[in-house]
């Protein structure tokens, strides 16, 4: 089905009445697989803002995914509200992930820069957010609240670990190529998304897009674990 959704599956668990549990599966794995490799890249002995960045972004992205999930099988309990918490970490982490990226730039100046628009970056995207919640139906269509977040995500990893990673790759070091192919398998959740692109009832467009981000964020992973040998070293 494109373009609308299946109607959510209800199931019954300890006299609970829940939806979505193919979401809430694919979401604690997604969660899970995120924080396993931010607690593996902690164990790497080098110390950089590469690794540093890198490291908070699996975990609270993890960390997101996984109460994500609740937030969708606890729907009829928790409403919108409970789908906040993922909204609010989702710009926390994509900025955590640019801020890994830039750390590795050689220029000083263009660093500074970057890094400062990273974070304005993010102060932008939470208020959009915030006046997105307080003055549009969201409530009838939570769509609308996540907007704000998917568009901060499209841009900030493109252009961080699909832009730069792909001019590291060839003038730091060839393993920043990784962060290049998460991106490309990353791209197509947004469309997955936003068009609605459902294969079936028990695996709908969020089941494929966080099947997509585990393989996506798997990539980042190698990357940042192989590439961290040659980052250069902060003086």
């Amino acid at each position: 089905m494109i373009g609308a959704d299946f109607e959510k599956i209800h199931f019954v668990l300890f006299g609970l009445d829940l939806v979505e549990p193919m979401a809430f599966i694919t979401d604690t794995i997604l969660g899970i697989t995120s924080i396993v490799l931010g607690l593996l890249l902690s164990k790497i002995k080098i110390e950089h803002p590469f690794r540093t960045y890198w490291i908070w972004f699996f975990l609270i992205f993890g960390l997101g995914a996984f109460v994500g999930g609740l937030g969708h099988v606890f729907f009829n309990y928790w409403g919108v509200a409970g789908k906040f918490p993922s909204w609010i970490s989702g710009p926390i982490a994509i900025f955590l992930l640019e801020q890994g990226m830039i750390a590795v730039h050689p220029n000083e100046t263009k660093l500074s820069l970057f890094k400062s628009l990273s974070f304005w970056k993010m102060i932008l995207v939470f208020v959009i957010f915030t006046l997105v919640c307080l003055f549009a139906p969201i409530q009838e269509n939570p769509r609308l609240a996540f907007l704000p977040t998917a568009i901060n995500t499209i841009f900030g990893v493109i252009l961080t670990a699909g832009v730069l990673g792909n001019f590291y790759a060839k003038k730091i070091d060839i393993n920043f190529k990784y962060f290049v192919f998460g991106v490309i398998t990353l791209t197509p959740t947004a469309f997955i998304f936003l068009m609605k692109i459902n294969l079936h009832p028990w695996f709908d467009k969020n089941d494929l897009s966080h099947v997509l981000m585990v393989i996506g964020i798997s990539f980042f992973y190698v990357g940042v674990k192989k590439a961290i040998q040659k980052v250069p070293a902060i003086a």
